[in-house]
């Protein structure tokens, strides 16, 4: 799991402590990682939307998903058939 925190290094370093404590938050103070996996950004719900994306191996995206509020995330059982599927191949 690699969470990319669209902001500075300090930000990061607060969400990795507060939320993810066993895994690093990397942070994409430039913005190019949230342009080239098309991340939406909407000013009227406060900020970026959530996107969340399974990559395999060989670096092909087999999931991709973009939340439509802050809260639009998908089920966890959802990922994990993705992430099932990709271990069968």
């Amino acid at each position: 799991m690699y969470p990319i925190l669209v902001d500075n290094e300090k930000n990061a370093k607060k969400m990795e402590q507060k939320y993810a404590k066993k895994y690093a938050v990397f942070y994409d103070e430039s913005k190019k990682v949230a342009t080239l996996l098309k991340q939406e950004k909407r000013w009227i719900k406060l900020g970026r939307m959530p996107g969340l994306l399974v990559i395999d191996k060989k670096g092909i995206i087999q999931y991709a998903y973009y939340g439509k509020s802050m809260h639009d995330i998908p089920e966890n059982n959802e990922i994990l058939q993705v992430l099932e599927k990709i271990n069968k191949k």
